[in-house]
Protein backbone atom coordinates (compact mmCIF):
# COMPACT_ATOMS: atom_id res chain seq x y z
CA UNK A 1 0.00 0.00 0.00
CA UNK A 2 2.84 2.61 0.16
CA UNK A 3 2.43 4.77 -1.93
CA UNK A 4 5.95 5.40 -3.76
CA UNK A 5 7.37 3.47 -6.26
CA UNK A 6 10.12 0.76 -5.45
CA UNK A 7 12.74 2.35 -7.51
CA UNK A 8 12.80 5.26 -5.59
CA UNK A 9 16.26 6.39 -6.45
CA UNK A 10 15.47 6.72 -10.18
CA UNK A 11 12.05 7.97 -10.05
CA UNK A 12 11.35 9.90 -6.85
CA UNK A 13 12.48 13.05 -8.20
CA UNK A 14 9.89 13.05 -11.24
CA UNK A 15 6.64 12.49 -8.89
CA UNK A 16 4.61 14.53 -7.04
CA UNK A 17 4.75 13.41 -3.53
CA UNK A 18 2.87 15.15 -1.95
CA UNK A 19 -0.05 14.35 -4.32
CA UNK A 20 0.71 10.70 -4.09
CA UNK A 21 0.83 10.92 -0.50
CA UNK A 22 -2.75 12.56 -0.34
CA UNK A 23 -4.17 9.58 -2.75
CA UNK A 24 -2.10 6.67 -0.35
CA UNK A 25 -4.43 8.09 2.43
CA UNK A 26 -7.57 8.62 0.61
CA UNK A 27 -7.41 4.91 -0.42
CA UNK A 28 -6.20 3.51 2.88
CA UNK A 29 -9.11 5.70 5.12
CA UNK A 30 -11.92 5.00 2.74
CA UNK A 31 -11.97 2.36 0.41
CA UNK A 32 -14.44 3.09 -2.51
CA UNK A 33 -16.93 5.24 -0.62
CA UNK A 34 -17.43 3.46 2.31
CA UNK A 35 -15.21 4.28 5.82
CA UNK A 36 -12.22 1.91 6.43
CA UNK A 37 -13.59 0.00 9.02
CA UNK A 38 -10.63 -0.21 11.26
CA UNK A 39 -10.54 3.27 11.29
CA UNK A 40 -14.12 4.07 12.11
CA UNK A 41 -13.08 1.29 14.95
CA UNK A 42 -10.13 3.76 16.47
CA UNK A 43 -12.14 6.44 16.15
CA UNK A 44 -14.96 5.65 18.49
CA UNK A 45 -12.31 3.29 20.86
CA UNK A 46 -10.41 7.32 21.06
CA UNK A 47 -13.58 8.85 21.73
CA UNK A 48 -15.01 6.88 24.58
CA UNK A 49 -11.87 6.77 26.46
CA UNK A 50 -11.78 10.13 26.23
CA UNK A 51 -15.18 10.71 27.54
CA UNK A 52 -15.18 8.16 29.99
CA UNK A 53 -11.99 10.69 31.33
CA UNK A 54 -14.18 13.37 31.43
CA UNK A 55 -16.76 11.59 33.22
CA UNK A 56 -14.44 10.32 35.80
CA UNK A 57 -12.51 13.99 36.61
CA UNK A 58 -16.07 15.45 36.96
CA UNK A 59 -17.29 13.50 39.45
CA UNK A 60 -14.12 12.97 41.12
CA UNK A 61 -12.70 16.20 41.57
CA UNK A 62 -14.47 18.15 44.24
CA UNK A 63 -13.96 14.89 46.34
CA UNK A 64 -10.21 14.77 46.33
CA UNK A 65 -10.35 18.86 46.91
CA UNK A 66 -12.42 17.96 49.72
CA UNK A 67 -9.66 15.56 51.04
CA UNK A 68 -6.85 17.88 49.79
CA UNK A 69 -8.03 21.03 52.18
CA UNK A 70 -8.24 19.51 55.94
CA UNK A 71 -4.68 18.14 54.63
CA UNK A 72 -3.23 21.85 54.06
CA UNK A 73 -4.81 23.33 57.16
CA UNK A 74 -3.03 20.31 59.20
CA UNK A 75 0.56 21.37 57.33
CA UNK A 76 -0.18 25.17 58.67
CA UNK A 77 -0.71 24.02 62.64
CA UNK A 78 2.47 21.56 62.18
CA UNK A 79 4.08 24.63 60.69
CA UNK A 80 2.81 26.72 63.41
CA UNK A 81 4.39 24.05 66.14
CA UNK A 82 7.48 23.75 64.61
CA UNK A 83 7.99 27.67 64.68
CA UNK A 84 6.96 27.92 68.29
CA UNK A 85 10.25 28.12 70.63
CA UNK A 86 11.68 25.77 72.69
CA UNK A 87 11.27 26.07 75.86
CA UNK A 88 14.83 27.04 77.64
CA UNK A 89 16.45 25.36 80.44
CA UNK A 90 16.19 28.31 82.61
CA UNK A 91 12.13 28.15 82.12
CA UNK A 92 11.96 24.31 82.43
CA UNK A 93 14.31 24.84 85.56
CA UNK A 94 12.13 27.55 87.24
CA UNK A 95 8.67 25.59 86.51
CA UNK A 96 10.23 22.36 88.01
CA UNK A 97 12.20 24.39 90.56
CA UNK A 98 14.87 22.32 89.71
CA UNK A 99 18.32 23.95 90.55
CA UNK A 100 20.63 25.01 87.81
CA UNK A 101 24.33 23.57 87.57
CA UNK A 102 26.63 26.68 88.16
CA UNK A 103 28.79 27.88 84.80
CA UNK A 104 26.94 25.28 83.00
CA UNK A 105 24.76 27.82 80.88
CA UNK A 106 26.30 31.31 81.98
CA UNK A 107 29.28 32.59 80.17
CA UNK A 108 32.05 33.75 82.47
CA UNK A 109 31.90 37.30 82.76
CA UNK A 110 34.34 39.64 80.39
CA UNK A 111 38.09 40.29 82.04
CA UNK A 112 38.52 43.91 83.68
CA UNK A 113 42.04 45.59 82.38
CA UNK A 114 41.47 47.68 85.72
CA UNK A 115 42.07 44.88 87.81
CA UNK A 116 44.95 43.51 86.14
CA UNK A 117 48.13 41.83 88.20
CA UNK A 118 51.79 41.30 87.07
CA UNK A 119 52.63 37.50 86.24
CA UNK A 120 55.86 37.41 88.16
CA UNK A 121 56.41 39.74 90.51
CA UNK A 122 60.16 41.13 89.53
CA UNK A 123 60.70 44.85 88.32
CA UNK A 124 59.69 46.29 85.21
CA UNK A 125 63.08 46.06 82.92
CA UNK A 126 61.38 47.64 79.49
CA UNK A 127 58.12 49.42 78.84
CA UNK A 128 56.47 49.55 75.39
CA UNK A 129 58.25 51.79 73.05
CA UNK A 130 61.58 52.89 71.94
CA UNK A 131 63.92 51.14 74.62
CA UNK A 132 67.44 51.08 74.36
CA UNK A 133 68.89 48.10 74.18
CA UNK A 134 72.07 47.07 76.56
CA UNK A 135 72.48 43.94 74.53
CA UNK A 136 71.95 45.05 70.83
CA UNK A 137 73.43 48.94 72.02
CA UNK A 138 70.33 50.60 70.22
CA UNK A 139 67.05 51.63 70.51
CA UNK A 140 64.10 49.41 69.39
CA UNK A 141 60.59 49.51 69.70
CA UNK A 142 59.21 46.95 72.34
CA UNK A 143 55.60 45.83 71.75
CA UNK A 144 56.15 44.71 75.34
CA UNK A 145 57.46 45.06 78.57
CA UNK A 146 60.43 42.59 80.08
CA UNK A 147 59.90 41.77 84.23
CA UNK A 148 62.89 40.52 85.90
CA UNK A 149 62.70 36.90 87.28
CA UNK A 150 64.55 33.55 88.13
CA UNK A 151 64.25 31.17 86.23
CA UNK A 152 61.82 28.33 87.21
CA UNK A 153 59.41 31.00 88.55
CA UNK A 154 55.95 30.52 88.68
CA UNK A 155 54.36 32.87 85.69
CA UNK A 156 50.33 34.00 86.90
CA UNK A 157 48.04 34.77 84.27
CA UNK A 158 46.97 38.74 84.52
CA UNK A 159 43.31 38.43 84.06
CA UNK A 160 41.07 35.56 83.39
CA UNK A 161 40.21 33.85 80.35
CA UNK A 162 40.49 31.15 78.13
CA UNK A 163 44.02 29.76 76.71
CA UNK A 164 43.73 30.33 72.90
CA UNK A 165 47.40 29.20 71.81
CA UNK A 166 50.80 27.45 72.73
CA UNK A 167 53.63 27.33 70.78
CA UNK A 168 57.03 26.76 70.90
CA UNK A 169 60.21 28.79 69.77
CA UNK A 170 63.47 28.29 68.67
CA UNK A 171 64.96 28.57 71.50
CA UNK A 172 62.78 26.10 73.23
CA UNK A 173 60.77 28.02 75.53
CA UNK A 174 56.92 28.43 74.77
CA UNK A 175 54.54 31.31 74.69
CA UNK A 176 51.11 30.95 76.04
CA UNK A 177 48.30 33.27 74.13
CA UNK A 178 45.38 34.31 76.59
CA UNK A 179 41.87 35.53 75.27
CA UNK A 180 40.03 37.48 78.12
CA UNK A 181 37.22 38.98 75.81
CA UNK A 182 36.30 42.24 74.46
CA UNK A 183 39.50 42.15 72.58
CA UNK A 184 41.81 41.97 74.95
CA UNK A 185 44.43 39.07 74.75
CA UNK A 186 47.53 38.98 76.96
CA UNK A 187 51.08 36.72 75.90
CA UNK A 188 53.60 34.90 78.02
CA UNK A 189 56.78 34.39 76.49
CA UNK A 190 59.57 32.32 77.91
CA UNK A 191 58.31 29.50 79.33
CA UNK A 192 60.02 26.26 79.75
CA UNK A 193 56.98 23.87 81.43
CA UNK A 194 53.70 25.05 80.93
CA UNK A 195 50.98 23.16 82.96
CA UNK A 196 47.84 24.01 80.75
CA UNK A 197 46.83 23.37 77.61
CA UNK A 198 44.50 25.21 74.40
CA UNK A 199 41.07 26.09 75.09
CA UNK A 200 41.51 25.78 79.04
CA UNK A 201 39.73 28.44 80.81
CA UNK A 202 41.83 29.50 83.40
CA UNK A 203 41.36 32.02 86.39
CA UNK A 204 42.89 35.20 87.34
CA UNK A 205 46.86 34.57 89.24
CA UNK A 206 46.32 30.79 88.09
CA UNK A 207 49.83 29.42 86.94
CA UNK A 208 50.16 28.76 83.48
CA UNK A 209 53.88 27.43 84.02
CA UNK A 210 57.62 27.95 84.89
CA UNK A 211 59.99 30.25 83.58
CA UNK A 212 63.38 29.47 81.65
CA UNK A 213 66.52 31.06 80.76
CA UNK A 214 65.48 33.54 78.81
CA UNK A 215 68.63 36.61 79.52
CA UNK A 216 70.18 38.32 76.93
CA UNK A 217 67.15 37.48 74.88
CA UNK A 218 64.58 40.70 73.54
CA UNK A 219 67.68 43.15 74.01
CA UNK A 220 67.34 42.46 77.76
CA UNK A 221 70.53 41.20 80.16
CA UNK A 222 68.49 39.97 83.01
CA UNK A 223 66.45 36.72 82.78
CA UNK A 224 62.46 38.06 82.29
CA UNK A 225 59.66 36.67 81.21
CA UNK A 226 58.08 38.85 78.25
CA UNK A 227 54.57 39.78 78.78
CA UNK A 228 52.69 41.33 75.77
CA UNK A 229 48.82 42.90 76.54
CA UNK A 230 46.93 43.88 73.23
CA UNK A 231 43.63 45.39 72.25
CA UNK A 232 42.13 44.31 69.21
CA UNK A 233 45.44 44.24 68.03
CA UNK A 234 47.34 47.35 69.35
CA UNK A 235 49.43 46.71 72.16
CA UNK A 236 48.81 48.34 75.29
CA UNK A 237 51.15 49.05 77.68
CA UNK A 238 50.33 47.13 80.81
CA UNK A 239 51.91 49.11 83.32
CA UNK A 240 49.21 51.83 83.64
CA UNK A 241 47.28 48.63 85.05
CA UNK A 242 49.26 47.13 87.72
CA UNK A 243 48.49 46.56 91.30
Amino acid sequence: MWPFENSLRNQLRNQDLIKKFRDWLRKWLFKGNKINPFTLLGILLTAGILSAYGLYAWFHGPAEQRAVTPSNTNQVINQDIQKTPPVSSQSRSATTGQPQEAGATQAPPAANPEEMVKPVMGHVLTGVGMTYSEVFKDYRYNTGVALAAAPGTEVKTAMAGTVSLIFTAESGTSTVSINHGSGWESYYSGLDRVHVKAGQKVAQNETLGTLGNNSRTNGVMENHLYFKVTRNGEPVDPNIYWK
